[in-house]
């Protein structure tokens, strides 16, 4: 039997935890599992910006393996904790559970150096609150006094660094850390190119017939700039014709609303996430939220898409949110 496991796509995974360890991003969470139920292959399965999408993620039937960056504020000093979590879900069978049980340290040991770590069957063990107290038990924080370790760390440590390690009384070993941290609340840069807002400004001209248009990355590549793929005067449904499965994608839509007999312009911001968009580009593409809604803004109505069945309604969104809906039935 294999004491080892193999990663399906190893550049994503060093992707995937370089992003969680980078003051740049804003991802906080990385989540692993196996392939098919292969207890020698894993492979990232989920990236996310907060801690709070880990119970949507973890399976009962599977053994997994989370990464958590978590931050926390003590007499107005900011502290970066690692948190890894073995998950191992109380529905997975007895010899699944020993299979993935031997390759468990060769995962593990991808992963780099945490400050505590945990194993687990509980969503409950995940949430912030109950990490937070396991750290601050296992680093003397508990009294909102940071204690002085040997080996502050920076964002980004390596397992080669020195540690102070400690083990709680569970067993669990935990590293403890004061490394003081701005975090980065506005998200990672992106680039536009100079067509974009002039794209976005024709949509808004009145003096145009233009009612659309679309961008998304260049090369389809989160890490590229974010290009004009199309625009029109076709509406709704000449705009849905552009959307990709695999692609992240911003468009801007202009209708138009009757309120009292006078006809209103309304402008609909849609953020296109495809089904088939990969966990790491998600991931990048969730760092530029801010950026992006900055350059489409202002808009009457966004509207989050995964499938074309999302921009159905739209126009019951628009008038909703203007409160020009008349909500009653026809005989």
């Amino acid at each position: 039997m294999s004491t080892t496991a193999d990663v399906a796509d190893e550049q994503g995974l060093a992707e995937a935890l370089a992003d969680l360890r980078s003051d740049d991003t804003e991802v906080n969470l990385v989540v692993l599992g196996h392939v098919n139920g292969n207890p020698n292959l894993v492979d990232v399965v989920h990236v996310g910006t907060s801690l709070s999408e880990v119970s949507d993620v973890l399976d009962p039937k599977q053994t997994m393996y989370v990464v958590v960056r978590l931050t926390s504020t003590f007499d107005m000093s900011t502290t970066v904790k690692f948190v890894y979590a073995h998950w191992v879900g109380n529905k997975v069978p007895y010899a699944t559970r020993g299979k993935c049980g031997v390759v468990h340290e060769s995962v593990r040991s991808r992963l780099g150096a945490f400050h505590l770590e945990l194993e687990t069957d509980s969503v409950e063990d995940l949430t912030q609150e109950a990490i937070m107290q396991k750290l601050e038990e296992n680093s003397g924080t508990k009294s909102k006094v940071l204690e002085s370790t040997e080996g502050r760390q920076e964002r980004g440590f390596t397992s080669s660094q020195i540690l102070s390690n400690k083990t709680s009384s569970t067993g669990h070993k935990s590293m403890s850390s004061t490394k003081v941290n701005a975090v980065s609340k506005e998200g990672a840069p992106v680039q536009f190119a100079p067509e974009v807002p002039d794209a976005i400004a024709d949509v808004r001209d009145d003096g145009t017939a233009t009612n659309w248009m679309l961008a998304g990355y260049e090369r389809g590549d989160p890490k590229q700039q974010i290009v004009v793929l199309g625009s029109g005067t076709g509406g709704l449904e000449e705009l849905k014709t552009g959307f990709d499965n695999s692609l992240a994608m911003y468009a801007l839509l202009r209708v138009t609303d009757v309120v009292d007999d006078i006809t209103t312009v309304k402008f609909v911001y849609i953020l296109w996430m495809g089904d088939k968009v990969k966990p790491m580009s998600r991931a990048k593409v969730s760092t530029h939220k801010g950026a992006v809604e900055e350059m489409f803004k202002p808009a009457h109505v966004t509207i989050f898409a995964s499938d074309l069945s999302d921009l159905k309604g739209v126009m019951d969104k628009v008038t909703s949110a203007s409160g020009t809906k008349v909500h009653v039935r026809s005989s």
